[in-house]
């Protein structure tokens, strides 16, 4: 779905329930309101109970887990080192994601690309990310970041570039926003 439609699906969410977003290849991508912000959330005086919402993700094996941004940076980087070129392809369609284009529009290319190397397919990778930058738009709006999106776009930016070390991008993932020169 494109970005609008997935923003007003998060938006209209009540809280406590659950609303599956995407199902590829037997792995499902869902979102859920939750009750409680979580207790490991920092500044919970700027998170808004009626925005919060979780992502959830459960594959082949079955068991339900909430993925993070660095699952996304780590797959990038094992995508870069084992594929560069279906590598560069897969960095251009996440501009496209990050431009509100809809992850299922480029389903056949992100299907061809092959990866010795991975944790989640490409598709799954885009349809995450969509979710990520969703979440950070919704829930991040009074940040420095502007749109709060950037913030995950600049460090898969940053991956593609190949300029640092994969520890020293995923440390910085956590603690600072990307340089500048990712963000835009």
């Amino acid at each position: 779905m494109d970005y609008k439609e997935l923003l007003k699906i998060i938006i209209d969410l009540k809280i406590g329930e659950n609303k599956n977003i995407y199902r590829i290849d037997n792995t499902d991508l869902w979102i859920h309101r939750p009750e409680k912000l979580g207790r490991s959330l920092k500044s919970k005086e700027k998170y808004e109970i009626k925005t919060n919402f979780q992502i959830f993700m459960r594959g082949q094996n079955g068991k339900a887990f909430k993925p993070n941004h660095l699952r996304i940076l780590i797959d990038l980087h094992l995508k870069l080192i084992s594929n560069p070129n279906s590598a560069k392809k897969l960095f251009d369609i996440l501009e496209d994601i990050y431009n509100g284009k809809d992850p299922l529009e480029f389903k056949n290319d992100l299907s061809k690309m092959n990866f010795k190397m991975q944790l989640d397919s490409a598709l799954i990778n885009v349809c995450c990310a969509q979710l990520f930058m969703a979440e950070q738009d919704i829930n991040y709006t009074k940040g420095k970041i502007q749109p709060p999106r950037s913030f995950l776009m600049g460090y898969i930016r940053f991956i593609k570039a190949g300029q640092e070390n994969i520890d020293k991008i995923l440390w910085s993932s956590i603690r600072h926003p990307p340089r500048k020169e990712f963000r835009e």
